[in-house]
């Protein structure tokens, strides 16, 4: 599929599976809009015949009676299809509904972006409701994969057996659903700090964990080293789904605040245009087939949901004869937190596939190196047949080729090292500008805090020279208090001598 956005590209781009999908969709919708127009006319031909006298009722009274009894047939045979189709219809709905959300987090970026920007309060509610159904759903499969694991011979692989192949699957595929749900939200959540920095980030980067791989492991080891196992992975999916539970529901409290955008669900309103584009490419002559196909695909379970392309890894068939082989020079399992004892495989486990189940090194580089160097991957073989596990003791044999590992596995096991150092990189890079952030405000605090005691000594001179001022202006006061009134008496002028000459 092109890289373009797919806002703006043609709906007959889709994936195909995805295409089908809708096209099943709408076939549903198209015939239950058929039938129950046809019942709903029928209803209404019955009723109206009902009250209608036939002119000549001696002749035409065994008509009229069995037209009668062919309405009411029709009636029902066209309610109980129409009753099958609403049965049918929310299953299909509901597995289009998560196929539509897959492509939107894989192709469509402006689905993250909208709900890193507290838009979408739909869709973050409907991917808090999905968060903890995929979760409840891993943790239920994971107690049903002890009860099987538990039924297992202790000296057999549990992949040996089908019972235990098929629980492990089944558990696979509900980590992978779970693990998914964390993915995006990580995804999310670098949207938002690319959008609003570091300063106005509220939704952070939860833990990931490589649920699926540790589950697909469980194929090449003894029953009570796997139920161990399930047992730390049921404790560690109850403490990440409890971190990432509270992000969301973070982000759903706060998106509920924002208004303004007239858009609630990014998701429906994409779901509405591809239902737009879909009876398009039906062809009318085939609903009937398409129907019966799809009613088929329901029954038998058959019917999957769309998902994005990855590579699934494949579990080599395991022989019980060839561990119960091996088990007898197996070692006890040691104690948990004890180190592995030397000179053979832990746990009775052959030398490749205890080589399969280590984690890998990461080496963190010194603080004048460039970066990370990550190490090349090995090229690895296709896996090995059954007959190559018969040579596996409790001693490693140096002669063993490299193609008995499962290259799935180190594919995994390199992705998921490259991933962390990835993580790492981006940690130790917001560590520098959360640094950076914190030299330039201690800079301007302690800016403001000189530009403070300077204004603070200056009121101090101004109030002392005020204080001075007061002083003398006192001392004046009481200066001229102490000092005699004298009162200026003023003598009447003398009066003037009428002279009739000057006159």
């Amino acid at each position: 599929m092109s890289s373009a956005d797919p806002k703006f590209v043609p709906r007959n781009t889709l994936p195909a599976a995805l295409q089908e999908l809708l096209a099943r969709e709408a076939v549903f919708i198209m015939s239950r809009k058929r039938i129950g127009d046809a019942l709903a006319a029928a209803k209404q031909q019955n009723s109206s015949g009902s009250f209608a006298k036939p002119l000549l009722s001696l002749f035409s009274r065994k008509d009229s009676r069995e037209k009668r009894r062919e309405d009411v047939d029709n009636v029902a045979v066209l309610d109980a299809g129409l009753k099958k189709l609403d049965d049918a219809f929310p299953q299909l709905e509901s597995c289009v509904e998560r196929s539509v959300e897959n492509y939107l987090r894989e192709h469509d970026p402006e689905y993250a972006n909208g709900l890193a920007s507290s838009r979408f309060i739909d869709d973050w509610h409907r991917l808090l409701n999905g968060f903890e159904r995929n979760v409840s759903h891993l943790i239920t499969t994971f107690r049903d994969l002890t009860s099987v694991l538990a039924t297992i011979a202790s000296d057999a692989a549990c992949g040996s057996s089908d019972e235990g192949r098929a629980a492990i699957d089944r558990a696979v595929t509900a980590a992978r659903t779970a693990q998914e749900d964390v993915v995006f939200v990580n995804k999310i959540a670098d949207a938002q700090r690319i959008r609003a920095g570091i300063d106005n980030i509220t939704l952070y980067r939860q833990p990931e964990h490589n649920w699926r791989g540790s589950v697909h492991a469980l194929h090449f080891i003894l029953p009570e080293l796997a139920i161990d196992s399930v047992e730390g992975l049921l404790h560690d999916v109850n403490e990440v789904a409890e971190k990432v539970r509270a992000a969301i529901q973070g982000e759903c409290q706060l998106a509920s605040y924002a208004v303004g955008y007239g858009v609630t669900s990014y998701h429906k309103r994409v779901w509405a245009s591809m239902r737009e584009a879909a009876p398009l490419r039906i062809n009318p002559d085939e609903m009937e087939a398409i129907l019966a196909e799809t009613e088929e695909l329901m029954d038998s379970g058959r019917l999957t949901e769309w998902r994005p392309h990855r590579p699934e890894p494949v579990v080599p068939p395991i022989d019980p004869g060839v561990i119960a082989l091996a088990a007898p020079n197996a070692q006890k399992a040691p104690p948990p937190g004890s180190p592995p004892r030397a000179g053979g495989a832990p746990n009775g486990l052959p030398p490749a596939l205890v080589r399969i189940n280590k984690s890998p090194d990461l080496k963190l580089p010194s603080r004048g190196s460039g970066g990370f160097q990550p190490r090349p991957a090995p090229t690895v073989s296709d896996p090995a047949s059954v007959s190559t596990l018969a040579s596996f003791g409790t001693e490693t044999d140096p002669s063993l080729p490299a193609s008995t590992e499962p290259p799935d596995t180190m594919v995994d096991l390199m992705a998921e090292r490259n991933r962390l150092e990835q993580i790492l990189l981006e940690t130790r890079a917001s560590l520098t500008e959360r640094e950076q952030f914190l030299s330039e405000s201690e800079a301007r605090l302690m800016q403001v805090s000189q530009t403070q005691l300077e204004r603070e000594v200056d009121l101090e001179q101004r109030e002392e020279q005020l204080r001075d001022l007061e002083k003398r202006l006192r001392m004046m006061q009481s200066g001229m208090s102490s000092q005699p009134v004298t009162a200026a008496v003023a003598e009447p002028a003398a009066k003037k001598v009428f002279d009739e000459f000057n006159e």
